[in-house]
Protein backbone atom coordinates (compact mmCIF):
# COMPACT_ATOMS: atom_id res chain seq x y z
CA UNK A 1 0.00 0.00 0.00
CA UNK A 2 1.59 3.43 -0.87
CA UNK A 3 2.25 5.98 2.11
CA UNK A 4 2.63 8.47 -0.15
CA UNK A 5 4.05 10.15 -3.60
CA UNK A 6 5.80 12.86 -5.07
CA UNK A 7 5.39 13.96 -8.33
CA UNK A 8 7.32 16.32 -10.52
CA UNK A 9 8.48 18.05 -7.38
CA UNK A 10 11.16 21.16 -8.02
CA UNK A 11 12.61 23.38 -5.40
CA UNK A 12 14.84 26.33 -6.18
CA UNK A 13 16.61 28.48 -3.93
CA UNK A 14 17.68 31.83 -4.81
CA UNK A 15 20.66 33.12 -3.26
CA UNK A 16 22.12 35.83 -5.50
CA UNK A 17 21.99 32.84 -8.20
CA UNK A 18 19.60 30.02 -8.67
CA UNK A 19 20.30 26.88 -6.99
CA UNK A 20 18.05 23.94 -8.01
CA UNK A 21 18.56 20.95 -5.56
CA UNK A 22 15.30 19.29 -6.62
CA UNK A 23 14.56 18.71 -10.43
CA UNK A 24 11.60 17.20 -11.53
CA UNK A 25 11.31 14.56 -8.40
CA UNK A 26 9.04 11.51 -8.99
CA UNK A 27 8.77 9.08 -6.13
CA UNK A 28 6.20 6.52 -4.07
CA UNK A 29 6.70 5.27 -0.65
CA UNK A 30 4.78 2.24 0.38
CA UNK A 31 4.35 0.20 4.01
CA UNK A 32 7.30 -1.24 4.55
CA UNK A 33 9.21 0.86 2.34
CA UNK A 34 13.10 1.10 3.52
CA UNK A 35 14.69 3.62 1.33
CA UNK A 36 18.70 5.16 1.35
CA UNK A 37 18.90 8.18 -0.52
CA UNK A 38 22.66 8.94 -1.02
CA UNK A 39 24.76 11.86 -3.00
CA UNK A 40 27.62 14.22 -2.27
CA UNK A 41 27.39 16.43 -0.04
CA UNK A 42 24.75 19.88 0.22
CA UNK A 43 23.14 18.42 -2.99
CA UNK A 44 20.31 18.60 -1.69
CA UNK A 45 19.20 15.48 0.23
CA UNK A 46 18.27 17.50 3.62
CA UNK A 47 15.67 19.27 1.07
CA UNK A 48 14.00 16.17 -0.02
CA UNK A 49 14.15 15.54 3.88
CA UNK A 50 12.19 18.45 4.48
CA UNK A 51 9.44 18.41 1.36
CA UNK A 52 8.61 14.97 2.30
CA UNK A 53 7.89 16.58 6.27
CA UNK A 54 5.94 19.24 5.16
CA UNK A 55 8.84 21.67 6.07
CA UNK A 56 9.46 23.07 3.14
CA UNK A 57 7.09 24.12 0.14
CA UNK A 58 7.93 23.05 -3.30
CA UNK A 59 7.87 25.16 -5.75
CA UNK A 60 6.12 22.98 -8.71
CA UNK A 61 4.56 19.63 -8.17
CA UNK A 62 2.35 17.34 -5.93
CA UNK A 63 2.57 16.03 -2.95
CA UNK A 64 0.30 13.39 -1.77
CA UNK A 65 -0.36 11.29 1.43
CA UNK A 66 -2.27 8.27 2.07
CA UNK A 67 -4.37 9.88 -0.54
CA UNK A 68 -4.58 13.71 0.32
CA UNK A 69 -3.02 16.29 -1.07
CA UNK A 70 -0.32 17.71 1.08
CA UNK A 71 0.52 20.90 -1.13
CA UNK A 72 -3.20 22.11 -0.42
CA UNK A 73 -2.90 21.96 3.31
CA UNK A 74 -2.97 25.08 5.42
CA UNK A 75 -0.03 25.60 8.14
CA UNK A 76 -1.94 24.47 10.83
CA UNK A 77 -3.01 21.32 8.94
CA UNK A 78 0.48 20.40 8.26
CA UNK A 79 1.81 21.09 11.83
CA UNK A 80 -1.55 18.24 13.00
CA UNK A 81 -0.20 16.67 10.37
CA UNK A 82 3.46 16.13 10.86
CA UNK A 83 2.91 15.71 14.80
CA UNK A 84 0.62 12.01 13.97
CA UNK A 85 2.27 11.25 10.68
CA UNK A 86 5.71 11.84 10.47
CA UNK A 87 8.81 10.80 12.75
CA UNK A 88 11.98 13.59 12.00
CA UNK A 89 15.63 12.26 13.02
CA UNK A 90 17.41 15.07 12.01
CA UNK A 91 20.97 16.51 12.49
CA UNK A 92 19.40 19.74 13.59
CA UNK A 93 16.47 18.38 15.91
CA UNK A 94 16.72 20.38 19.20
CA UNK A 95 14.50 18.84 22.34
CA UNK A 96 12.72 21.29 25.34
CA UNK A 97 15.49 22.01 27.11
CA UNK A 98 13.40 22.60 30.29
CA UNK A 99 12.38 19.20 29.96
CA UNK A 100 14.11 15.99 30.74
CA UNK A 101 14.27 13.38 28.30
CA UNK A 102 11.93 11.47 29.89
CA UNK A 103 9.22 14.74 29.37
CA UNK A 104 10.09 15.39 26.04
CA UNK A 105 9.34 11.74 24.98
CA UNK A 106 6.10 11.91 27.18
CA UNK A 107 4.94 15.38 25.24
CA UNK A 108 5.99 14.58 21.81
CA UNK A 109 3.68 11.93 21.75
CA UNK A 110 0.99 13.75 23.30
CA UNK A 111 0.97 16.22 20.73
CA UNK A 112 0.54 13.27 18.47
CA UNK A 113 -2.49 12.49 20.47
CA UNK A 114 -1.31 9.48 22.16
CA UNK A 115 -0.40 8.72 25.72
CA UNK A 116 1.12 5.65 26.12
CA UNK A 117 3.76 5.95 29.23
CA UNK A 118 4.77 2.02 28.87
CA UNK A 119 5.95 2.61 25.51
CA UNK A 120 8.19 5.52 27.01
CA UNK A 121 9.69 3.32 29.00
CA UNK A 122 10.68 0.71 26.89
CA UNK A 123 11.60 3.45 24.44
CA UNK A 124 14.40 4.72 26.74
CA UNK A 125 15.18 0.86 27.81
CA UNK A 126 15.82 0.06 24.01
CA UNK A 127 18.04 3.20 23.13
CA UNK A 128 20.32 2.43 26.25
CA UNK A 129 18.70 5.96 27.65
CA UNK A 130 16.63 4.15 31.13
CA UNK A 131 19.54 5.80 33.42
CA UNK A 132 19.16 9.35 31.26
CA UNK A 133 15.10 9.28 31.91
CA UNK A 134 15.60 12.33 34.67
CA UNK A 135 18.52 13.81 32.69
CA UNK A 136 17.70 17.46 31.07
CA UNK A 137 19.05 17.95 27.63
CA UNK A 138 22.28 19.62 27.82
CA UNK A 139 23.30 17.01 30.54
CA UNK A 140 23.57 14.03 27.66
CA UNK A 141 26.41 13.58 25.60
CA UNK A 142 26.49 14.14 22.16
CA UNK A 143 25.39 9.86 21.35
CA UNK A 144 22.78 10.12 24.13
CA UNK A 145 21.63 12.83 22.15
CA UNK A 146 21.48 11.43 18.61
CA UNK A 147 19.80 8.21 20.26
CA UNK A 148 17.46 10.31 22.25
CA UNK A 149 15.91 11.60 19.10
CA UNK A 150 15.86 8.47 17.86
CA UNK A 151 13.52 7.40 20.43
CA UNK A 152 11.27 10.99 19.94
CA UNK A 153 10.96 10.11 16.05
CA UNK A 154 9.10 6.89 16.98
CA UNK A 155 7.10 7.54 19.98
CA UNK A 156 4.00 8.42 18.25
CA UNK A 157 4.32 5.34 15.81
CA UNK A 158 4.88 7.23 12.83
CA UNK A 159 3.49 6.51 9.25
CA UNK A 160 6.90 7.87 8.13
CA UNK A 161 10.19 8.17 9.79
CA UNK A 162 12.62 10.75 7.86
CA UNK A 163 15.84 10.17 9.02
CA UNK A 164 19.16 12.62 8.20
CA UNK A 165 22.47 11.34 8.61
CA UNK A 166 20.79 9.00 11.86
CA UNK A 167 24.41 7.35 12.65
CA UNK A 168 25.92 10.70 13.14
CA UNK A 169 27.42 10.89 16.82
CA UNK A 170 26.90 7.19 17.00
CA UNK A 171 29.95 4.47 17.89
CA UNK A 172 29.94 1.42 15.83
CA UNK A 173 27.17 -0.54 18.28
CA UNK A 174 24.81 2.32 18.64
CA UNK A 175 25.46 2.64 14.60
CA UNK A 176 24.06 -0.83 13.99
CA UNK A 177 21.33 -0.64 16.37
CA UNK A 178 19.69 2.58 14.96
CA UNK A 179 19.73 0.82 11.59
CA UNK A 180 18.15 -2.24 12.93
CA UNK A 181 15.57 -0.30 15.24
CA UNK A 182 14.62 1.63 11.83
CA UNK A 183 14.32 -1.93 9.89
CA UNK A 184 12.44 -2.97 12.46
CA UNK A 185 10.15 -0.39 12.39
CA UNK A 186 9.83 -1.01 8.49
CA UNK A 187 8.30 -4.94 9.56
CA UNK A 188 5.46 -2.86 11.23
CA UNK A 189 4.75 -1.31 8.27
CA UNK A 190 5.87 2.15 8.87
CA UNK A 191 8.35 3.75 5.73
CA UNK A 192 11.40 5.10 6.39
CA UNK A 193 13.54 7.23 4.26
CA UNK A 194 17.06 7.82 5.21
CA UNK A 195 19.71 10.38 4.15
CA UNK A 196 23.27 8.53 4.33
CA UNK A 197 26.62 8.88 3.83
CA UNK A 198 27.52 5.55 4.68
CA UNK A 199 28.01 2.61 1.97
CA UNK A 200 27.50 0.06 4.59
CA UNK A 201 24.43 1.21 6.58
CA UNK A 202 22.82 2.39 3.06
CA UNK A 203 23.08 -1.40 2.23
CA UNK A 204 20.75 -2.40 4.89
CA UNK A 205 17.67 -0.61 2.56
CA UNK A 206 15.54 -2.36 0.30
CA UNK A 207 16.16 0.30 -2.32
CA UNK A 208 18.85 2.93 -2.74
CA UNK A 209 18.88 6.05 -4.70
CA UNK A 210 21.12 8.97 -5.13
CA UNK A 211 20.12 12.41 -5.62
CA UNK A 212 22.56 14.32 -7.70
CA UNK A 213 22.40 18.08 -9.79
CA UNK A 214 18.83 17.68 -8.72
CA UNK A 215 18.12 14.13 -10.34
CA UNK A 216 16.89 11.40 -8.20
CA UNK A 217 18.13 7.78 -9.73
CA UNK A 218 18.06 4.35 -8.53
CA UNK A 219 21.68 2.92 -7.75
Amino acid sequence: MEICKLEHIHKDYRMGETVTPLKDICLSVGEGDFIAVEGPSGIGKSTLLYVMGTLLKADEGTYTFEGQDISAFSDAQKSEFRAKKIGFLFQDSTMIQALTLRENLIFTQSVGGKKNLKQVDELLYQFGLEDRADFFPHQLSGGQRRRAMAARALIHNPRLILADEPTNDLDEHWSGEIIRILKEQTGKGTAVVMVTHNSRWASAATRRLRLEEGILTDI
